[in-house]
C-alpha cells in the first residue's frame, strides 16, 4: 500500500512522551494499519450489509467524501479522532445520510448532546441491516411522514428496503497468533429497547437476507401483495377528493411496479445462467 501511494501527503508527528517505536509510514502501517486499513480480516471478523443503491445517490456519496478530505488536505480543518465525538462510523453513517438513506449524526457538538449521536460500528450495521431487509415500504402515508425515506423517494426513485439488499459474515483469519480472534458483536444498547446483537444474529440466519434468490422472491410476493392490495382498494373517486398523499401515492405505486419488473428480470437472468452449463452459481 506503501508503494501505491496510498499514504502519499501522510506526515507523522513525533511525540515526546511516546514510547515505542519511531512515528514513520512503516511503523505505523505494520501497528495500526493492519485489522483496520487493510487485512481487515486478519483482525476481525466482518459483518457487510449491502445496499443497491442508484447513480445519482453514489454521486452524493463521493461528493460528501470528497468535501470531507478537501477540508483537511487544505487545511481548513483538522481531524481529530474520537471515540464518542467524531469516529469512523460517524463518517460512514454521515456519507450515507447525504444520500437520505437516513438521518445523520452530529459530530463534536456538546457533551451532553453528543450522547444521543454516539456511532458504534456494530450498531450501525444492524441499523442498515435492518432498513435494508426489514423497513416499510407498503404504506406510503408513513413514507411521507419519515423524512429521509420521503426525501429518497421523491429525490432518487429509491426506498431503502428492497430486494438485493443482502447481509454476509467474512470470518477472521484462523489461526491468528497476532490477535484474538474470539466471536465478538459488541453493540450498545439501550436498557429499553435490548436484543439488537441478538436481531442482527436472526436476520443473519434467514435465507430471505443473505440468498439472492431467496431474497428476490421474497420481495417479488411482497411487491405483489402491495399492488394487489392498491388495486383493491381502489376508489373511482379519489382523483376528485382531497388527499395530503395524492402525489406519494402515485410515486409510490410507479415505484412498486417497477421494483416487481426489476426483481422479474433478475429471476429470469439467473434462470438463464442455471441453464448454462457454465453458468455461475449466484450466492
Amino acid at each position: 500500500m506503501i508503494n501505491k501511494g496510498v499514504y502519499s501527503g501522510v506526515k507523522f508527528q513525533q511525540n515526546p512522551a511516546a514510547v515505542g517505536a519511531e512515528a514513520n509510514l512503516e511503523n505505523f502501517v505494520a501497528n495500526e494499519g493492519i485489522g483496520t486499513d487493510l487485512a481487515l480480516q486478519f483482525a476481525r471478523s466482518v459483518f457487510c450489509a449491502r445496499l443497491p443503491v442508484t447513480e445519482r445517490m453514489l454521486d452524493e456519496v463521493i461528493a460528501f467524501l470528497n468535501d470531507k478530505n478537501r477540508e483537511y488536505a487544505e487545511g481548513d480543518a483538522d481531524y481529530n479522532w474520537s471515540v464518542w465525538a467524531d469516529n469512523c462510523a460517524h463518517t460512514l453513517r454521515n456519507a450515507l445520510a447525504a444520500a437520505n438513506i437516513w438521518s445523520p449524526l452530529s459530530v463534536r457538538t456538546v457533551k451532553f448532546l453528543q450522547l444521543f449521536n454516539l456511532a458504534v460500528p456494530a450498531n450501525e450495521f444492524v441499523n442498515l441491516a435492518e432498513l435494508g431487509t426489514d423497513g416499510n415500504i407498503s404504506d406510503y402515508g408513513q413514507i411521507q411522514d419519515e423524512g429521509p425515506q420521503r426525501d429518497a423517494l421523491h429525490e432518487f426513485g429509491w426506498l431503502p428496503t428492497r430486494h438485493g439488499a443482502l447481509l454476509k459474515t467474512l470470518p477472521v483469519h484462523e489461526p491468528n497468533d497476532l490477535y484474538d480472534t474470539t466471536f465478538r458483536l459488541f453493540t450498545l444498547q439501550s436498557p429499553f429497547r435490548m436484543g439488537k446483537t441478538e436481531h442482527a444474529i436472526e436476520l443473519l440466519s434467514d435465507d430471505r437476507f443473505v440468498d439472492l434468490r431467496a431474497n428476490l422472491r421474497y420481495f417479488r410476493e411482497k411487491y405483489d401483495a402491495i399492488l394487489a392490495s392498491r388495486d383493491e382498494r381502489s376508489d373511482a373517486l379519489a382523483s376528485v377528493r382531497g388527499t395530503p398523499y395524492r402525489r406519494v401515492e402515485r410515486l409510490h405505486y410507479a415505484y412498486i411496479k417497477k421494483q416487481r419488473a426489476e426483481v422479474e428480470f433478475m429471476q429470469n437472468r439467473l434462470s438463464i445462467l442455471d441453464s448454462s452449463p457454465a453458468g455461475p452459481k449466484a450466492q
